[in-house]
């Protein structure tokens, strides 16, 4: 049975916020949490909106570690320094706000190996990209994990399988819906509508992955994870 996991990006004050508002009030009357995407340098008003949702049972990951008008090399190519410089400045910066985190999610959803290596190195052993969501071991290598492709509502809401050669097709254990919330949030609902109809199972990315620190166990998608990568 699949699990359902939903995030939201976008957030800044205004209506974007208050477009988030409205999507949290539709998905806790589904009880679906959804899973928060913040970026590195978050305003007061979104960090503290935030805050209160994490409290509440949603989950809060970092969304990079610079504002995307900063230019710089792509996530997927970022190297080990760099990678731990940029990261301690948005660390930083969550933590005078008051924003824990739970993980880290890379705007276009890949990753570097030095990234992996320094969210690890930081304690922030849960990655979320777009081969599912994984914890991280103490080199940065994935360890658990849960496969499934990232579907944007408002592109077809399928889920296809991968056709493992003359093997029956496998379906992905993971449905991650993603949304940027400026955009609107009603394609989203439909689509969560949708995977519950087809009885997929709301949680956040922690509860997938299980605790920090846990041995390494084959990951609960039976194909490699790479196969739902758009980036590898």
């Amino acid at each position: 049975m699949a699990r359902l996991l939903v995030s939201a990006a976008g957030l800044a004050p205004g209506a974007p916020l208050d477009a988030a508002v409205r999507c949290c009030d539709a998905l806790d009357a589904r009880r679906v949490p959804l899973t928060l995407l913040v970026g590195p340098r978050p305003h007061p008003e979104v960090a503290a909106f935030a805050a209160a949702r994490r409290r509440a049972g949603d989950a809060v990951l970092l969304r990079g570690t610079r504002e995307a008008h900063d230019g710089g090399r792509p996530y997927r190519r970022l190297p080990l320094l760099e990678a731990r410089l940029r990261l301690a400045g948005a660390l930083r910066s969550a933590e005078t706000l008051g924003l824990a985190v739970d993980g880290f999610a890379a705007p276009g959803w890949a990753a570097s190996a030095g990234t992996r290596r320094a969210l690890a190195e930081a304690g922030l052993d849960l990655l979320l990209d777009d081969a599912g969501v994984h914890r991280l071991g103490p080199d940065g290598v994935r360890t658990t994990g849960v496969a499934g492709p990232v579907v944007r509502p408002g592109q077809p809401a399928s889920f296809p399988g991968v056709r493992l050669g003359r093997r029956r097709v496998v379906e992905p254990a993971l449905r991650h819906l993603t949304v940027d919330v400026a955009t609107g949030v009603r394609p989203l609902v439909e689509a969560v509508d949708e995977a519950l109809a087809a009885d997929a199972i709301p949680a956040v990315p922690a509860a997938l992955v299980g605790p920090a620190g846990r041995r390494p166990r084959r990951p609960d998608a039976v194909v490699d994870p790479e196969l739902w990568s758009t980036t590898a």
